[in-house]
């Protein structure tokens, strides 16, 4: 019995074996394999590898995962897997790195075990200091200038994502302990066409701007195209040397992903890494190529260089942008060495003068090819005083620093180099164009000769700025600075008569929303039109002031617009003229005169039918529909430091030179109402 009794329990202790561990007679097996065997990761941080098992002739059950020829610090999760079938089993892997590994490549062996079975796959690890840099931005729609929200963004170093993001509702982020290095930032976000930045320089770039348009088509690919820049399609442009001229040549790659056919390709030279392009200046320049995949061979020189380089070799920037059909955005820094042997290097030169500092903030921004302003804008420049501003604001900014000035001197400068400082002591650079002169200083600072227009995306509202303008020769010749505090976006809403209502005078009062002293201004303009909708524009019923500008201001006291708190004045000039319509301290009116009632404490005003005398009718026709908007609407502020000058405009909308209708702006508010018997 008891030999009977021993071959039966070893037979049951081999089938228990065999149930409760992996199968592993002589022909079951499995292979390891990584989808990718290159791994970046920082100090500090961790990455993830996919990995994938593959059983072989039916093999099933637990394998254990294990790193050989790690550094201590080096970790890996999960530490198993379980093959439960024929089918190849696909595992996320997590690898962390503590911050005490050293920085270097590592080659790491992967090692699965089940059982007797031993399979290994090796994976290279390089391991990237933790950085101390950081790099912020903002994403802006370039169509409307209203910030980006909720875009994801991507960095990537080297191929290896490298921190991942998603705008807040200003279209801000921001990225830190980042190592050195050159970077690419992509961002996405559902309606929106895609954008990337490629050669982000860390740490010469703290901050960035990207421009993001809405799709052309959602449908569409929103892959932005990837472009090959050299000096004519073979030699290399980044890192080389150039003497006076740049050649360059842009392509397409037309075997990747983006819309057929291309929109638009700028490029230009700056001196900081990832500045704003300049929009066109006296003595700058930018070139531009239409519908094009390929710009052919080309140059930069002449103002496309101006004021850049030097004799000895600075190293400057060279950006190039593109836009496919479906608005999709490239944007490449490459960095050059510039020899510019222009003899105005060598000049002994004077200070430029008259430099004044504008701050502009848009409501919505105006870009490279949806030209949506007239050159000019009728604005006033101070009290009492009217004059043209133009509006030509950097590629989707919705804030800028317009800088003027003026060089009369006969010795021409090399370059005119614009600075900026927020504590009156320490001065950065911000731009520069070439030098040149002017014997002209006009009064209004919007018509001085030379110009620069900041858009740094680190510019913010109720922040005082100064400016000055260094001319640059064999010398530095500084300029007395000018100051100004950008506003805030600025929104008039209109209050009465409501939208689409009925049973309304015939001699209505129109209110509108006043938020001047909410927004920090000293002031704000106002255009008003009316119209008949049974006939359209072709026949307005009244245009406040003739088309003038009436401006309405809250007072702010000495240190604004010298109107004591509390009281308020309305006024305009038509005709040149200065007519007061209210004036509730008597400052200008001894009569106190009322016409345009104002609200302070509620932040409106009231302008009645024909309060100017400039209607068609004396009073609008029975049962009859009108429509009624804000054809100028905009804040100001004045600098009492520099003669009451007004140094900071917040522009809510202007009048369009394309619009079959009196709509200023797309967005701009509209109200309709009919009148009664």
């Amino acid at each position: 019995m008891r030999d009977l009794f021993f071959p039966l329990l070893m037979g049951l202790a081999l089938l228990l074996a065999a149930c409760s561990g992996p199968r592993n007679d002589l022909s079951s097996d499995f292979t390891l394999s990584l989808e990718s065997t290159t791994l970046v990761a920082q100090q500090g941080g961790d990455r993830t590898l996919q990995l994938t098992i593959t059983p072989k002739s039916g093999f099933t059950g637990e394998v254990s995962l294990s790193l050989e020829n790690a550094p201590e610090g080096v970790s890996l999760s999960p530490t198993s897997v379980r093959v439960t079938g024929t089918a190849p089993v696909t595992q996320t892997l997590t690898i962390a790195v503590s911050s005490s590994v050293e920085p270097r490549n590592y080659t790491i062996m992967l090692k699965g075990t089940a059982g007797s079975i031993v399979k290994s796959v090796n994976f290279s690890l390089e391991v990237l200091p933790t950085g101390s840099h950081n790099l912020s931005g903002i994403i802006l729609s370039e169509g409307a200038g209203a910030p980006v929200q909720g875009a994801t963004l991507r960095l990537y170093l080297q191929g290896t994502l490298m921190r991942t993001a998603t705008s807040d509702g200003e279209g801000r982020f921001a990225l830190d302990r980042l190592p050195e290095g050159v970077y690419r930032l992509e961002v996405q976000k559902p309606g929106m066409a895609g954008s990337v930045v490629e050669g982000i320089r860390v740490p010469d770039m703290s901050s960035i701007t990207v421009i993001q348009k809405p799709a052309f088509d959602a449908s569409a690919t929103t892959t932005p195209p990837t472009l090959n820049i050299t000096q004519n399609g073979t030699n290399s442009l980044e890192g080389q040397t150039f003497t006076s001229t740049i050649p360059f040549r842009v392509q397409v790659d037309t075997f990747k992903d983006y819309v057929k056919p291309m929109r638009y390709i700028y490029v230009a030279l700056g001196r900081t890494p990832g500045s704003a392009f300049l929009s066109q200046t006296a003595t700058s320049s930018r070139s531009f190529f239409a519908n094009t995949e390929d710009t052919g061979n080309q140059t930069l020189s002449g103002s496309q260089v101006a004021g850049l380089g030097d004799t000895d070799g600075e190293k400057v920037y060279l950006e190039v942008v593109a836009y496919d059909f479906n608005n999709n955005r490239s944007h490449y820094i490459l960095p050059v060495t510039f020899i510019n042997t222009a003899s105005t290097q060598t000049n002994t030169v004077s200070a430029p003068t008259q430099v004044a500092a504008t701050a502009i903030t848009l409501t919505q921004a105006v870009g490279f090819y949806n030209v949506k302003a007239p050159l000019t804008f009728t604005v006033p420049l101070g009290k009492g005083q009217v004059g043209e501003m133009p509006l030509a604001a950097p590629e989707g900014s919705n804030l800028y620093v317009e800088v003027r000035w003026c060089y009369t001197d006969s010795v021409v400068p090399f370059a005119f180099d614009i600075e900026r400082s927020a504590d009156g002591q320490n001065w950065i650079r911000v731009g520069t164009v070439g030098g040149a002169r002017s014997a002209s200083c006009p009064t209004n600072a919007f018509n001085r000769p030379f110009f620069f227009r900041d858009a740094s995306p680190d510019l913010t509202p109720g922040q005082s700025y100064s400016y000055r303008v260094v001319a640059r020769g064999a010398n530095r010749a500084e300029s007395a600075s000018s100051s100004t505090t950008p506003l805030p976006p600025f929104f008039a809403p209109l209050q009465a008569p409501a939208d689409e209502i009925k049973n309304v005078s015939k001699t209505p009062n129109f209110v509108i929303g006043h938020p001047q002293l909410n927004l920090g201004a000293d002031g704000a303009a106002y255009n008003l039109v009316l119209w008949d909708t049974l006939t359209g524009e072709s026949v307005v019923a009244w245009q406040t002031l003739g088309g003038g500008l009436l401006l309405v201001e809250f007072g702010t006291g000495d240190e604004g617009n010298r109107i004591p708190q509390g009281e308020a004045l309305v006024y305009g000039l038509p005709g040149g003229n200065l007519a007061v319509y209210t004036d509730t301290a008597g400052l200008l009116d001894s009569s106190r005169p009322s016409r345009v009632p104002v609200d302070v404490a509620q932040g409106t005003a009231t302008l009645p039918y024909n309060f100017d005398g400039y209607a068609s009718l004396p009073e609008l026709q029975a049962l009859r529909t009108y429509a009624w908007q804000l054809y100028v609407s905009y804040a100001y502020k004045y600098n009492p430091a520099e003669g009451y000058r007004i140094s900071a405009y917040s522009i809510q909308t202007w009048p369009s030179t394309t619009s079959f209708i009196r709509l200023s702006r797309p967005g701009t508010q509209v109200f309709e109402f009919t009148t009664g018997e």
